[in-house]
């Protein structure tokens, strides 16, 4: 969140400019009706994060099959860093059945037990987390043990300056207080639902409002983000609430990953230091081009990450 003293970029960026983006959590296959896709929102924010020209890491956990072996190779091909990228030789390959409800919603089942839900900590994870300039995590992983060791541990790994952002993406029967409290202990900044800070508010039993400045004052969030899909989005800091009325899709895709688009660009000009507004933009557009578009991860034209990058 820190601005830039004077220099084109921070010192810790690497030879090529890049920041160094970690998603922490599920990489799993989308079953779609129409067939599988690559996803789980920790590995899009990574391929999202490369696209826009930073390095986008992955770190998780796939199974010793063929889906396995795909998703490496599919991740790879698209340059995003698997260094972190683990083998379970007992545990299958996430998937996640994906449908889409009558009002357009996306409706998830989570496979269980799948190699993702059991990451376990290693001297390689430690050594480049303390390179991280950027955590991106969900509540998902907080479901088993050793998920929530992962992210503790990770947390206490990456440097100070490091934004950990937590996408809540409350998906039943894994969205309680049991896994939402530890992630959101972990984060710096959130990103939300319209519909998830709903069920937070009531949960709490309050407004919105009261919820959002206990999230920043008695929480410490630096930021957070509230997506309202077509409708727009917010993002509200200390003493800050701005609006974005969103930016309408076009080719005919489905909403699945344009949340993910929103986190990489947003958390691309954070770490750079440019003011939220040009921040707000850039995820606005970037979100309504996945959202309309075809799965988690589509191919993004050059003419889309330079105006993404350049909002």
């Amino acid at each position: 969140m820190r601005k830039s003293c004077g220099s084109r970029y921070y010192p810790w960026m690497d030879a090529q400019g890049r920041y160094t983006i970690v998603g922490l959590g599920e990489v799993v296959w989308d079953l779609h009706p129409d067939g599988p896709r690559l996803g789980g929102a920790p590995a899009n924010v990574a391929y999202h994060a490369t696209t826009l020209g930073d390095r986008g890491v992955v770190a998780s956990r796939v199974g010793a099959d063929a889906r396995g072996g795909l998703a490496r190779a599919e991740l790879e091909s698209r340059g995003v860093d698997v260094a972190l990228l683990q083998v379970d030789e007992a545990r299958p390959t996430g998937t996640v059945a994906v449908q889409l409800g009558p009002s357009g919603e996306v409706v998830f089942r989570v496979a269980e037990d799948a190699a993702w839900w059991n990451p376990a900590w290693s001297g390689e994870w430690e050594a480049l987390l303390e390179q991280a300039d950027a955590l991106c995590f969900g509540t998902l992983l907080q479901a088993s043990a050793p998920g929530r060791e992962v992210l503790r541990r990770a947390a206490a790994a990456v440097p100070p300056r490091c934004l950990r952002l937590l996408d809540l993406n409350l998906r039943q029967p894994h969205d309680g207080d049991a896994v939402v409290a530890p992630a959101l202990a972990q984060a710096t900044a959130l990103k939300l639902s319209e519909e998830e800070l709903g069920v937070l508010a009531t949960r709490r039993g309050c407004t919105e409002p009261e919820l959002l400045a206990t999230l920043l004052d008695e929480h410490g969030l630096q930021l957070v983000a509230i997506t309202r899909g077509a409708r727009g989005s917010s993002l509200v800091a200390p003493g800050r609430r701005l609006e974005h009325p969103g930016c309408p899709a076009d080719g005919g895709g489905d909403p699945v990953g344009a949340g993910d688009a929103f986190t990489a660009a947003l958390v691309h000009h954070l770490l750079r230091g440019h003011a939220l507004e040009r921040a707000h933009a850039a995820a606005s557009r970037y979100a309504s081009f996945v959202a309309g578009r075809r799965g988690a991860m589509p191919v993004v034209p050059e003419s889309v990450v330079r105006e993404v990058v350049g909002a």
